[in-house]
């Protein structure tokens, strides 16, 4: 692959089994407030997963973008540091954005809420692998010229990575 600007997504799964604070704290109040929005789709409590209200009423689809303003302190407070992902030098990875996905709940089983956050980096230049690494810098870092250096790093391909933005 020659050398590109890419964007990479990276996908953190938090259900039950939650083990850091982070990951419990979001597990917690995402579930406290799906239980609080989701009575406006379901004052008669008729539905018990988050799929039966959507399939009953197309509006509760909100429920995500309502259920993730819980957590806005919580990912603030991660300084724009992509949990669980490193280097090869073992430092955190930075995002740009995130984005929030309920991807199952049930009013009446805990157990069973299950949350996605998806943390995606600002401009990267990919500069080549490296076995199962990519090599990678920091912005724009295409015209770089012969004699030039740029900072770079390490990152191994893995589950949960994805290159959402590839521009050679």
């Amino acid at each position: 692959m020659e050398k590109a600007l890419i964007k990479i997504a990276f996908r953190q799964v938090i259900d039950q089994s939650a083990q850091g604070s982070f990951e419990k704290d979001v597990f917690e109040d995402t579930y406290n407030e799906f239980l609080m929005q989701a009575q406006a789709y379901n004052p008669e409590g008729a539905f018990s997963t988050l799929h039966e209200m959507i399939a009953n009423n197309p509006k509760a689809n909100s429920l995500q973008y309502k259920v993730g303003f819980s957590i806005g302190l919580y990912v603030r407070a991660l300084q724009n540091k992509t949990p669980g992902l490193y280097d090869s030098m073992g430092r955190e990875i930075t995002f740009g954005e995130y984005n929030f996905e309920m991807l199952y709940s049930d009013i009446s089983n805990k157990s069973a809420h299950r949350i996605s956050l998806t943390y995606t980096t600002e401009i990267l230049t990919f500069l080549g692998n490296i076995g199962e690494y990519m090599l990678l810098a920091n912005g724009n870092r295409l015209n770089v010229t012969s004699g030039e250096s740029a900072e770079t790093f390490l990152l191994k391909i893995q589950d949960g990575l994805g290159i959402t933005y590839f521009v050679e």
